[in-house]
């Protein structure tokens, strides 16, 4: 009798597990092979940071975190935080100690997290996005407190958070910086091929509006009486009075009469504001030394910052111009109508090389 060729018999064995691997993959490959993970769907700026911040909590062991920046970004995001962290007043006393000295600071608190835990204590970081945007990182933790070491690692990730901040913030006024140009292009334009001059002040303050971002804009030029006419406004649906006298308003007198660009963060319900204006800018229309009236720009969903300030001052002086040239094609003597031709606009900006160099420089 022969004996089995065990041989043969192992290699065939090995074949078939070979075969059943391949249909089948075993405990030890699922073991062992990457986990499969869900792509989450960011369709926000929101989501966005929610990711961001959910990664930089892991990575920090924090039970909760959150980000507060001033202007020009002026925002906030938070992880696993319930409402707003600066309404304890005692967070926020902190907060505004830390933007003194700009040293971290460590305190109990007790802050519901959005989990159902509360927080018994907190870190604040400072966080530096430029040099003239900051603002503050707070960490929560439960059960727990911080050490030593936790300062470094929250300034580490308040550098990350500042990293991406500057990226938004770079990316914000990049935008800005295109959308004034294009204002300024427009504007220019409108003064070399605008026909109607009372339509070019309209046509002005629409551009203002739909270009840089004003939910308002009025324009209220001088009468030899001393008081203010209202002759263009964004959007015309409004019925707001056609006259009103500067002395009588604070932020009006304070424009013409110190000639600087005046800038509310808080609109008080006046006849020349804006019913929807939430934050103002007045800007003076000087010409030759002489206040040809104020141009009224208005935002109802967010306030104004300072580069706001700064151009409305640019535009404020480009819209003196075009007023200047506009106001004395209807007027003589400061009383009588006068049909008689004038200049285009763009000959009386011949010596107006600063408006010039600006349109220049920020086209390019």
């Amino acid at each position: 009798m022969k004996e089995p060729r065990t041989g043969k018999s192992f290699r065939a064995a090995g074949d078939r597990i070979v075969r059943q691997e391949s249909a089948a993959p075993s405990v030890v490959t699922r073991l062992l092979g990457a986990p499969a993970q869900a792509v989450r769907e960011i369709r926000s700026d929101d989501d966005a940071w929610a990711v961001r911040l959910a990664a930089l909590a892991t990575l920090g062991q924090y039970d909760g975190l959150a980000f507060v920046v001033d202007e020009p970004l002026d925002m906030s995001q938070a992880y696993n935080v319930a409402g707003d962290p600066l309404a304890d007043p005692v967070i926020r006393s902190v907060v505004d100690d830390l933007g003194r000295n700009s040293a971290t600071a460590r305190l109990p608190a007790a802050v519901q997290l959005a989990d159902g835990r509360a927080a018994d204590v907190l870190l604040v970081a400072p966080l530096v996005v430029s040099e003239t945007c900051g603002g503050v990182v707070i960490a929560f933790r439960v059960g727990r407190s911080f050490a030593a070491a936790d300062a470094v690692n929250a300034s580490g990730v308040a550098e990350l958070l500042a990293l991406e901040l500057a990226r938004g913030l770079g990316m914000r006024r990049d935008d800005a910086d295109r959308r004034q140009a294009l204002a300024l292009y427009e504007l220019g334009r409108l003064a070399l091929f605008g026909e109607d001059d009372e339509q070019v002040l309209q046509d002005a303050l629409t551009i203002l509006a739909n270009g840089i971002d004003h939910d308002a804009a009025r324009l209220w030029i001088s009468r030899p009486d001393g008081s203010l006419e209202l002759r263009a406004s964004h959007p015309q649906d409004a019925a707001p009075p056609r006259l009103v006298r500067a002395r009588d308003h604070g932020v009006l007198s304070e424009a013409l009469v110190q000639r600087r660009v005046v800038r509310v963060e808080v609109a008080a319900p006046e006849p020349w504001v804006p019913s929807d204006a939430r934050s103002l800018i007045v800007v003076p229309l000087i010409d030759s030394a002489r206040p040809l009236g104020v141009l009224v720009l208005g935002r109802a969903r967010w306030s104004y910052v300072a580069e706001d300030v700064e151009f409305a001052g640019v535009i404020g002086r480009f819209i003196a111009r075009l007023v200047s040239v506009v106001t004395r094609a209807f007027t003589r003597e400061g009383s009588e109508r006068s049909r008689t031709p004038v200049a285009h606009p763009i000959t009386e900006w011949q010596d107006e090389r600063e408006l010039l160099e600006e349109l220049s420089s920020r086209g390019s």
